[in-house]
């Protein structure tokens, strides 16, 4: 899955771009318009404000030497502009010292600002580090299993939000996890750790999916349990991270709706647990279908289960594609306020084409047809298509 790595290099080249040519342009040019207007307007006009308006616009634009050298050359300006005049006074001394002044400032302000670019760059690096952590990229295959898939998160600024994926070959066959955790923002992420986490251990050890999301429910109550108050009234604790309180979850609403497959290990079989998730989507020889499930409550809430669901088990045929996805995808919308239609569109897709889709192929289209239907999205969206190799 290269959407996360595309989406670090956009961030990237976009603050490479910055500042653009142009505004580097801006403050030298506004220096040769002072000596300019100086010489064609009466000596009664004085634009010296102009010459400090460059030094301070240098601050966005230039390294602390480059604001520092935009001041001397201001101060040098003015200094050919009261030579060609002949006349130095009291108003020469005052802009000198005023432009000085500024410089200083100028300079002691991008020193600030590039310390704290500095700072914000290596947090940034950090925080990039643990999100493709995380949710890391798919490969194109992984044992008997064709993977595509691509994720986008609702705020531009993150590479992860509050869906998640996790594919994981396993003693049992190629276990797979699709999920959407209650809430968005920080507190989402650190849900999205703990599923993500469990799985890849439990996956390994869980003999069947059943187990495996048990396993997980425990790690989601453990979780709701610690960020209880001490009173154990269930409030969540103060909020202190800066994010709006109302992206985060209450502790007792902490739960993830999820869809966990198991391929076999020729992957001519697959099982399917679907934990209050949208319902998986099939096509086979070119046409779309719900894949029936018995429905339960989502992971977290095991609790309140008297037992866990079963799995059930779908023969595969060799153009089979499953597609798992998030309701981002589904409840994103057009400028009318349509919902994607998201089986429509792939049966549409499919008739277009009678060849049967890959996976990558499949993917590509649903992430450009989505971005045609909704440029901004409200909400995180993950799909993922899978097909047995063989």
């Amino acid at each position: 899955m290269g959407t996360e790595r595309s989406a670090l290099e956009h961030r990237r080249a976009q603050e490479r771009s910055w500042p653009p040519p142009w505004l580097r342009l801006l403050p030298p040019a506004l220096i040769v318009l002072t000596v300019v207007l100086d010489q064609v307007t009466p000596p009664r006009y004085f634009f010296g404000s102009l010459l400090s308006a460059s030094i301070v616009l240098a601050i966005f634009t230039y390294p602390p030497l480059g604001v520092g050298a935009t001041g001397a050359a201001g101060c040098a300006a003015l200094a050919l502009i009261e030579a060609v005049e002949d006349y130095v006074g009291p108003q020469t001394v005052t802009a000198l010292i005023q432009l000085g002044t500024v410089t200083l400032l100028s300079v002691a302000l991008c020193v600030v600002r590039y310390r704290a670019e500095d700072r914000l760059r290596r947090v940034q690096a950090v925080a990039e580090a643990v999100q493709l952590a995380l949710l890391r990229p798919l490969p194109a295959q992984v044992g008997p299993v064709r993977i595509a898939g691509f994720y986008r998160a609702a705020d531009d600024e993150a590479l992860i939000g509050g869906d998640l994926y996790s594919v994981r070959p396993t003693p049992f066959g190629v276990r797979v996890i699709v999920g959407d955790v209650k809430g968005k923002g920080v507190g989402a992420t650190r849900t999205v750790a703990t599923v993500i986490s469990t799985f890849r251990e439990a996956a390994l050890l869980q003999p069947t999916l059943p187990q495996l999301a048990d396993r997980i429910d425990v790690a989601l109550q453990l979780d709701r349990d610690n960020v209880k108050s001490p009173s154990g009234t269930g409030a969540a604790p103060p909020h202190t991270t800066g994010e709006p309180a109302e992206t985060a979850a209450p502790a007792d609403e902490l739960f993830v709706t999820a869809v966990l497959l198991e391929f076999s290990p020729d992957a001519r079989e697959v099982r399917v647990l679907n934990r209050g998730h949208q319902p998986l989507l099939v096509i086979s020889s070119c046409e779309t279908s719900v894949v029936r499930t018995e429905h339960s409550l989502p992971l977290g809430m095991g609790d309140l289960l008297t037992e866990q669901p079963p799995a059930l088990t779908r023969v595969l045929g060799p153009d089979d594609i499953l597609v798992a996805y998030s309701d981002g995808v589904t409840e994103a919308r057009d400028p009318a306020g349509a919902f994607y239609p998201l089986r429509e569109q792939l049966q549409a897709h499919c008739d277009a084409d009678p060849r049967q889709p890959s996976p990558s192929g499949l993917i590509d289209f649903l992430q450009h047809d989505l971005a045609r239907w909704a440029p901004a999205l409200a909400d995180d969206v993950v799909a993922i298509a899978l097909q047995r190799s063989g």
